[in-house]
């Protein structure tokens, strides 16, 4: 037990690799929003307002990063279910007026004044670990439908479901996450494809659901099949953004003397931080910085098959996959891959609870590759305590309901 405890160092290139997107993404939130912040009478026409609230940020995520490297991982399964349900309650609450904080048309925010988080962002965590915690202790009931299999399915859909009221985008990172863990679970690949049918189903009602979402596939649409007019109304934000990946080329404009940031491109320095990246570096500068993102996935998928321990493993990775799926559909959404959708770059955009989050999930990771060989002693005695306890749960029923 000692030996499968004894703890390592963690993954050294992992962490330097955090530390260079958050200082990195500090210094674009900068390039990007002073423009805007220059030219706002709001706020004071300070230029350095978002790079000084983006810097905040940075700061407490770091904290949170250390804090969440100390605590050992497997501690985090006790919080598998009260993390659930009280996912379930916050993703509800945020659906309620005067409760749930509404912004730019969209209610995602609880808190008060500027302090508030998108309970979205701790929704994708706490369903990571719950379908960790869920697969450790009933290891191969998966493969059943009804026993093993429907239980996770119903989690997962029910989170996303809640999510993609407000929020598609988030809502579909957080769909395929769990359909990437429940297929490492085990799952049967015909249960896996009846899932995924039905998950494509449930996106088009959602799609179909609320109009402006329908205007944006319209509008992504008209992009593709005329890239070259000038566009207006729902693809003017798609098309300024290829306007501004294309205009950069192969070296970029330089630092700070991109265009499109001065008010051409909206959510220049959120979800389309992306696109005033490669107008101000260029084609290098954006393989530079998916070479980054790329390097960190590998980190986080190669912590999660070294370690041993089942729970351990499938934390580790769908962590990473949280990072990765998002990632992934910021570029494609600012590249014209996919229509619009509100998700923000990891570690790059602006915005403070997702860079918390998104960093807590990457402390975790990191104490995680600090106990690769902690796996089928303690594991086995954690899930022997566990059924022994659901045991005496359900002897206890059937004594009550005799008596």
């Amino acid at each position: 037990m000692e030996v499968a405890r004894k703890r390592e160092s963690f993954d050294r290139i992992l962490l330097t690799l955090v530390v260079i997107l958050l200082l990195g993404g500090m210094a674009v939130v900068l390039d990007a929003s002073f423009a805007r912040a220059y030219g706002s009478s709001s706020i004071g026409n300070d230029g350095w307002f978002y790079a000084k609230r983006q810097a905040m940020w940075v700061g407490i995520s770091l904290v949170a990063l250390v804090g969440s490297m100390r605590i050992p991982y497997w501690h985090l399964k006790r919080l598998a279910i009260p993390g659930i349900i009280l996912t379930f309650f916050l993703l509800i609450a945020v659906m309620i007026p005067g409760i749930g904080i509404e912004v730019a048309g969209a209610r995602r925010w609880l808190g008060f004044g500027q302090m508030r988080f998108q309970p979205s962002e701790a929704a994708k965590l706490a369903l990571v670990l719950f379908l960790a915690a869920y697969s450790d202790l009933w290891r191969g009931r998966v493969k059943d439908l009804w026993r093993g299999f429907a239980p996770p399915v119903f989690v997962t859909c029910m989170i996303a479901a809640l999510i993609a009221k407000e929020d598609l985008g988030t809502a579909i990172t957080t769909m395929t996450t769990g359909l990437c863990l429940i297929f490492m679970m085990g799952a049967r690949p015909k249960h896996m494809a009846g899932l995924f049918g039905m998950a494509l189903l449930g996106g088009v009602g959602f799609l179909l659901a609320e109009p402006y979402r329908m205007k944006r596939i319209q509008a992504w649409i008209s992009l593709i099949s005329d890239p070259l007019t000038a566009h207006v109304g729902d693809a003017y934000q798609p098309s300024q953004g290829l306007i501004a990946l294309g205009s950069g080329g192969v070296y970029g404009q330089g630092i700070m003397r991109g265009t499109a940031k001065h008010l051409y491109l909206p959510a220049e320095h959120t979800d389309y931080i992306f696109a005033t990246w490669g107008q101000d570096v260029g084609l290098l500068g954006c393989v530079a910085l998916l070479v980054l993102f790329a390097w960190l996935i590998i980190r986080g998928l190669t912590v999660a098959h070294r370690t041993r321990d089942w729970f351990g493993c499938l934390l580790a990775a769908g962590l990473t996959c949280i990072i990765g799926i998002q990632t992934v559909l910021n570029i494609a959404v600012v590249t014209g891959i996919a229509p619009c959708t509100g998700v923000p770059l990891p570690f790059i955009s602006y915005g403070g609870s997702s860079l918390v989050f998104t960093t807590i999930a990457v402390g975790i990771i990191l104490n995680i590759s600090q106990y690769p060989n902690r796996g089928a002693a303690a594991g086995a005695k954690e899930r022997h305590s566990c059924e022994s306890r659901a045991d005496g749960w359900r002897n206890r029923r059937a004594h009550l309901s005799r008596s």
